[in-house]
């Protein structure tokens, strides 16, 4: 007897409540399928079906049996689909929403590789920085750059974390001095990224615990690149992610301020809806993304 075959069958009775339909989906003669569950109640030694000329019920043991067989079943066929995902090429469209910001800056070189490594791949990039519904607008996957993550339906896969320092110009501390604490910052012109989770609260880390500075200023941007001129030019001071300013701190053009008080980290996250099977197109992007972000320190120490 093939018992996986056997419990198929079982199933397919219980669920049709009838061994002629059962037949009938299955294929099989109705004598066919009589013999299996014969042979299984046989090697479970136990009755599982109560049959009579009008009617088809389970007994206790094979409600139980029943309810055991789904489980068991419903695990064998999501781990030979789980095989065949692993082992099956990514075709067809993949959309993928990425921030404005890290998008051009950063995601160049993963894009270019994962439509050299997958040609049947065809790639449609949305660099945009408004919050997409994944679901609702048809996307695959979304790369996320936040504090934290509201609670969704989505799954998410943190990949590492990006330092945001305070900046300014050598220029522009020449003529307005270098703020020491915190709240000093509240005499300074501030440039304020809108994609920032707190745009005008600036948040620092103190020997005496957390503490929050309400900012303002002349010019703000949801394009982190956008406020680069204004920095560099001596505009003003800026709170911005290290990928956007790591260039400029390393050739002195701009300096970061307030090192004895730290800002939150923000996280890179790759999301993706929940579905039972991980699609091959969506596996390949989340492991490349892996690959090329998932380092403690992607970005250096800036």
């Amino acid at each position: 007897m093939d018992q996986l075959t056997a419990m198929r069958t079982f199933r397919r009775v219980v669920e049709l409540g009838s061994f002629t339909a059962a037949a009938r989906s299955l294929g099989l003669s109705k004598a066919a399928v009589s013999k299996q569950i014969g042979e299984l109640e046989g090697h479970l030694g136990a009755t599982l079906i109560h049959r009579t000329t009008r009617r088809l019920s389970t007994t206790e043991v094979g409600n139980a049996y029943f309810e055991s067989c789904i489980r068991l079943l419903d695990e064998f066929e999501a781990a030979e689909a789980e095989v065949r995902n692993l082992q099956a090429e990514p075709t067809g469209s993949l959309r993928l929403s990425v921030p404005n910001a890290f998008g051009v800056t950063q995601m160049a070189a993963t894009i270019n590789e994962l439509s050299q490594r997958y040609p049947k791949l065809r790639l449609i990039i949305e660099a945009s920085d408004r919050f997409v519904d994944l679901i609702e607008e048809g996307f695959d996957a979304a790369i996320r750059i936040r504090t934290d993550l509201p609670d969704s339906s989505l799954i998410a896969r943190r990949l590492c974390t990006i330092p945001r320092y305070v900046c300014a110009s050598p220029k522009y501390l020449r003529k307005f001095g270098e703020p020491q604490r915190p709240e000093d910052l509240k005499a300074h012109n501030c440039l304020i990224y809108t994609q920032s989770p707190t745009p005008f609260d600036w948040a620092f880390r103190t020997g005496q615990g957390r503490k929050t500075v309400r900012v303002a200023g002349t010019m703000q941007s949801n394009h982190g690149l956008l406020l680069m001129d204004p920095l560099l030019a001596g505009r003003g001071i800026a709170l911005l992610p290290l990928f956007t300013i790591e260039a400029a701190l390393k050739s002195g053009k701009v300096k970061r301020l307030l090192t004895e008080f730290p800002t939150d980290d923000v996280s890179l996250h790759v999301v993706y809806p929940q579905n039972r099977h991980l699609s091959p197109k969506v596996r390949v992007l989340v492991d490349l993304m892996a690959e090329h972000f998932a380092q403690s320190k992607p970005w250096g120490e800036g």
